[in-house]
């Protein structure tokens, strides 16, 4: 019975954390890194913005136009689109592009997104890597508030913000932008305090000499560099003001997909650098365990709640506590048995939601003890979405 009660409120008390006491924990460190001054035209960075492409022909024109409409110097840019074999007109799109500083670099075969960033990386110039995907768009000024920060040497790699947009009738995942805005104040809150918490693939950028290939079958092509730069000694900075824009999936069971993938790839990198969490990084190691591990495990932390609990039912006050999370759990069922039938009310919706896209976190991890065929990936009912193959 001690050992039940031991594994339930170490689970309570992870998850807990994770989600209330870790965020309310940042308040009490000092405030370290302000926002740098603007830097003179002079000292602003040459920079590659690389984009990775396959079958992307519905968007990769209003990505290179948005691009190109970006307020930066234009000698100071470059626009690279990898294209991993696409077999529709993403190359024949690009290539009407007369401007000198958009440029198409073909792979032949599937060489996944990780392999077609380390082929642009190879052709680039810039002092500065941009990555984004073809899917997402840019504010205007998010290249400047994004590349401010590298007057500070110390910074290695920095992350905009990324702002959810629900699609029409897929009222359904609206908790993905509250989800969203949540994740931009939180991550600004731990790049003010010195910590690191993992970068964003739809607007990153990375310091050249930081970069490191990545290696054969990769996933995850955002939180990786993030840790290069921890290991390195060098900060991570979010920057909510560097804007961009990226469509939501359309349901909860596109988005349950996606989260397999995502969670393959967490765990492929958990696995690859678990020295990021040794106490040596200190506060960096500090936010990627409670934000980062704690929500990968986050399923096998409810799975062990609900264990836990089934041996302590002679005690009434665990009796109770089985009973909530039952509650829970149906509510949950309730919530996608009333999607289903076009039905939304947001409590139910939302634990539907949460439960759903855990569930997807715990495929993903028996995806990546299987073992990951393929890093390349492949076109989703949201046609301006990019996803792994796993």
């Amino acid at each position: 019975m001690i050992v039940a009660q031991v594994i339930l409120w170490l689970c309570v008390v992870a998850m807990f954390h994770t989600y209330v006491t870790y965020p309310l924990s940042l308040r009490f460190f000092r405030r370290r890194f302000a926002v740098p001054p603007q830097m003179p035209a002079e000292a602003w960075p040459r920079i590659s913005i690389l984009i990775p492409a396959y079958n992307e022909e519905r968007v990769i024109g209003a990505k290179i136009e948005n691009l190109l409409t970006l307020d930066y110097d234009p000698g100071k840019m470059e626009i690279l689109i990898g294209s991993d074999g696409s077999t529709d007109r993403t190359d024949e799109i690009v290539r009407r592009y007369a401007d000198a500083r958009v440029k198409l670099i073909r792979l032949a075969g599937r060489s996944g997104k990780t392999g077609v960033l380390n082929r642009l990386v190879e052709e680039a110039k810039g002092e500065i890597l941009i990555f984004s995907d073809a899917n997402v768009m840019l504010d205007r000024a998010a290249l400047r508030m994004l590349l401010r920060h590298f007057s500070d040497p110390s910074v290695g790699v920095t992350n905009g913000g990324k702002y959810i947009q629900i699609p029409a009738g897929a009222e359904a995942v609206r908790g993905e932008a509250l989800y969203g805005r949540y994740e931009n104040a939180l991550r600004t809150r731990e790049s003010e305090v010195g910590g690191m918490s993992g970068a964003l693939g739809s607007l990153m950028a990375v310091r050249k000499s930081l970069y490191r290939p990545y290696a054969p079958g990769s996933i995850n092509d955002d939180t990786v560099p993030s840790i290069w730069a921890v290991l390195a000694g060098l900060r991570n900075v979010h920057d909510p003001e560097a804007k961009a824009f990226e469509e939501s999936g359309r349901s909860i069971s596109e988005e349950f997909r996606r989260r397999i993938r995502i969670g393959a790839g967490n765990f492929q990198t958990l696995f690859r650098y678990p020295q990021v969490l040794l106490p040596r990084y200190g506060l960096a190691a500090y936010t990627f365990f409670s934000h980062k591990v704690l929500r990968w495990i986050f399923p096998v932390l409810m799975i062990g709640a609900l264990t836990a609990n089934l041996f302590l039912l002679r005690f009434p006050f665990y009796r109770a506590a089985l009973e909530l999370q039952a509650a829970g759990y149906l509510a949950a069922l309730s919530g996608w048995a009333m999607d289903r039938a076009g039905i939304r009310v947001p409590p139910f919706s939302v634990l539907h939601h949460f439960v759903a896209l855990n569930a997807g976190l715990l495929l993903g991890f028996f995806v990546y003890c299987r073992g990951i065929r393929s890093s390349a990936w492949e076109r989703t009912a949201r046609e301006e979405t990019m996803k792994d193959e796993v």
